[in-house]
């Protein structure tokens, strides 16, 4: 097959696919900003070392990995030492504290944060529609007076039901953007305590931001979202996304979506589960598109990888017309991982199918390489339906061995030796679901799961369990709910008492 009868097949398929649409019935998902974050999660004081916090801050560039600003007494340490340390005494997870800097002032990714910016931090003395109080000042007394509060409130839910603010497990509240919230755990209640705003409605009159902010930066960084990379979503604006690297990124085009929904899953989504991720760069080309660089280079494009073509007269040889190529930008080329150079014409880009007379194995070939084929699912995604060509063993055992091919990123699958675990590949792991429910309350169908032979499955390394982000499920009965005990000091009891 010619790689433009490929490109053909391709777009037929992807017209044929789209006609059927991808639109999905919105499942009843547990996720809602009813229940932002896990407990447990919140409270995980040892989510992070003092290292942990420190290579963070450098690995996004940011300013506080060296700067020396003021403790809450007054003396001058680095922002990771404050951080970790206040996180200790209120017991709550540095990832809270880490991504409420965010929230608030976005003191982490600015690489110049103003004085008043690093001095009120997180907000905190800074209630709505009123200024800073100055005895709040400073980002020692910030980090601290936050986390105690958030402590505070945790205590208050365990010994009296509620938060000073009266945000409760199981009662509506209404937040200031308009929104009833009821609150599913003690972490939800208190970080709707500490900022009344849902934020993230797309009506265009109300504030953006809120709670639905901390959870698309919490996402972004420490993972745990709803849905595994790999996963495609359907908005109701009829938009499609692929989550990767901890962003959603728009499927450009039908033809786009129909092709990269082939092996993965799709999950309809509500809008505020949308707008919980970072919108990366669109993917715009289906497989087998040449694209052109600002260099003049040109590329051909294989699901996340580009290929150069190595001159122009390989790229005639290929069967390409010029005005068939598109431009690309280098943000854009640099979404892609670089493959081999297509340096003859000879050499497939997509590989040739091999059968192996004899053993029965089947190879996907590309130049002198083979790469084993373990599982029809394999061979559906990296060939389609393209019938194999019959080789003897002596004639494969001449070429070199490379990798075996693995399973698509975004697939449900199990194996005998695995049942009746399900898994789905994600970042090439192999991530289980904590159970059958987690796997339905996330919105993925169980036609969607591939039964794989174990050697398919094996090649991916084990991963963390998905779950439905609401592991627990608090009894409407408030005395049946485990609650963190109280604690004599530090407490936060009523108003600014921290200093």
């Amino acid at each position: 097959m010619t790689y433009r009868m490929r490109w053909l097949q391709l777009t037929w398929l992807a017209m044929c696919v789209c006609a059927v649409g991808l639109t999905l019935p919105f499942p009843a998902r547990a996720f809602s900003p009813d229940l932002l974050v896990s407990s447990s999660d919140f409270t995980d004081a040892s989510a992070m070392s003092l290292a942990d916090v420190q290579t963070f801050l450098q690995q996004q560039n940011s300013p506080l990995a060296s700067l020396f600003l003021p403790d809450s007494s007054g003396s001058l340490k680095l922002p990771t030492e404050i951080i970790w340390f206040a996180a200790q005494e209120a017991r709550i997870s540095p990832k809270v504290l880490l991504t409420t800097l965010q929230k608030e002032q976005r003191v982490i990714t600015n690489p110049q944060p103003s004085a008043r910016q690093l001095d009120f931090a997180m907000g905190y003395g800074c209630p709505d529609g009123s200024g800073c109080g100055d005895r709040f000042r400073g980002f020692g007394k910030q980090v601290r007076g936050a986390a105690l509060q958030f402590r505070g409130y945790l205590d208050d839910l365990a010994a009296k039901g509620e938060t000073i603010a009266r945000w409760a497990i199981g009662r509506v509240k209404q937040t200031g953007d308009g929104f009833d919230i009821a609150p599913r755990n003690d972490a939800t209640a208190a970080l709707y305590s500490y900022t009344p705003w849902r934020g993230g409605s797309t009506d265009g009159n109300r504030r953006v931001g809120g709670n639905l902010s901390f959870i698309r930066i919490w996402k972004e960084w420490f993972g745990g979202g709803t849905w595994p990379d790999g996963t495609i979503l359907t908005a109701p604006d009829g938009t499609t996304w692929l989550l990767q690297g901890g962003k959603r990124r728009q499927l450009a085009t039908p033809a786009v979506a129909a092709i990269r929904s082939a092996s993965a899953s799709v999950v309809a989504a509500r809008q505020e589960e949308m707008e919980t991720y970072t919108a990366g760069i669109p993917i715009r080309f289906t497989d087998y598109t040449v694209v052109q660089d600002p260099g003049g280079i040109r590329w051909l494009l294989i699901g996340d990888q580009r290929r150069k073509i190595a001159s122009r007269e390989v790229f005639r040889r290929l069967g390409f017309n010029p005005e068939e190529v598109e431009t690309i930008g280098q943000v854009d080329l640099n979404t892609y991982t670089e493959g081999m150079t297509i340096e003859r014409v000879a050499q497939d880009p997509r590989g040739t199918l091999f059968h192996e007379r004899g053993t029965k194995k089947r190879w996907l070939v590309t130049g002198s390489i083979k790469q084993a084929i373990l599982d029809p699912l394999i061979q559906r995604h990296a060939v389609g339906d393209d019938p194999p060509i019959v080789r003897s063993t002596k004639e494969i055992q001449k070429l070199k061995t490379g990798e075996p091919l693995r399973l698509p990123e975004g697939a449900i699958v199990t194996s005998p030796t695995y049942l009746p675990t399900t898994f789905i590949i994600s970042r090439g792991e192999r991530r289980p679901f904590a159970s059958s429910r987690s796997l339905e309350l996330l919105g993925y169908q169980w036609s969607d799961v591939h039964h794989v032979t174990n050697a398919a499955l094996e090649l991916h390394p084990l991963g963390a369990p998905v779950d439905d982000n609401a592991i627990e499920q608090p009894s409407t009965n408030p005395t049946l709910v485990t609650r963190l005990a109280p604690v004599a000091a530090p407490r936060y009891v009523s108003g600014f008492s921290v200093f």
